[in-house]
């Protein structure tokens, strides 16, 4: 009996003294870089055109692999560091923190738990996306800068998975609906959303960064080629060469794209 009043104890002692955010960030120099990074990263989608009012960017703890920071629920161009949260791989807010957390951080979870190579997600709803979730027009990679994209972009259909109910309304808003958006995902980087949107991910923020701007750029490009006649798609072996060379120099547009948004910031 004194043991387990013990371990009643010890946990309601860690869950108490678990250290804040923001006590991480002056703990761990490492952790310190991931959260002023992902307020830059929020930003810079929203100067992007990749997210909107709505839209998301998650990191995975650099320190915890089973755990991730990712906003309050606000919009990506006010995020501060204050408003960043600590969630378990099951979508749970840690450290106390009850602040209203976005209600599709099941998309961040699911990906994160099941793909160890990722650790970053982010999710939006760019138009020129979603016409490719809509009719099932594979989204290819037409250029080497959105080579990432393989033979093309998977389409999550949550009907197929939405119990008991195939009508719902459309978010990603439980731990099932995020693993099955994963597992639809498979090895890719990129996956759309029908009648939705679109996740994208990448083993560091400025990666997955790229990876959202740059398949939406694909998009409007394929759609305007489509138009003019055949298109001419990079083969598997081109993406796969292109793909190496042109993520060596991803530091480059992310040079320009936060210098951008910290001189339109007061």
């Amino acid at each position: 009996m004194q043991k387990i009043l013990f371990l009643c104890l010890l946990i309601v002692t860690t869950n108490t003294f678990a250290a804040s955010v923001q006590e991480q960030m002056a703990q761990d120099p490492k952790i310190k870089t991931a959260i002023e990074e992902l307020v830059i990263a929020n930003h810079i989608l929203y100067d992007q055109n990749a997210v909107d009012g709505y839209g998301h960017i998650s990191v995975r703890n650099p320190a915890n692999p089973n755990t991730f920071f990712l906003a309050r629920s606000i919009a990506p161009s006010s995020v501060k560091v204050e408003d960043i949260i600590e969630f378990d791989m099951s979508g749970k807010a840690l450290n106390g923190d009850n602040r209203t957390a976005y209600g599709e951080r099941f998309i961040h979870s699911g990906i994160l738990k099941n793909r160890p190579d990722i650790n970053s997600v982010i999710h939006g709803h760019a138009p020129p996306i979603l016409p490719y979730g809509l009719t099932g027009t594979t989204l290819k990679p037409v250029y080497h800068m959105s080579s990432f994209l393989g033979e093309g972009a998977p389409i999550f259909e949550i009907r197929n998975f939405a119990k008991p109910n195939p009508d719902t309304d459309m978010f990603v808003s439980n731990i099932e609906l995020g693993n099955a958006l994963s597992q639809t995902m498979g090895l890719q980087y990129f996956v759309l959303m029908r009648g939705h949107g679109y996740a994208a991910g990448g083993d560091s923020i400025k990666k997955a960064v790229f990876r959202a701007i740059y398949a939406i750029q694909n998009a409007s490009i394929q759609s305007e080629a489509m138009k003019m006649g055949q298109v001419q798609y990079l083969t598997p072996g081109e993406a796969a060469i292109s793909q190496e060379t042109i993520e060596k120099t991803i530091s480059r547009p992310w040079q320009l794209w936060t210098e951008r948004v910290k001189k339109s910031q007061p």
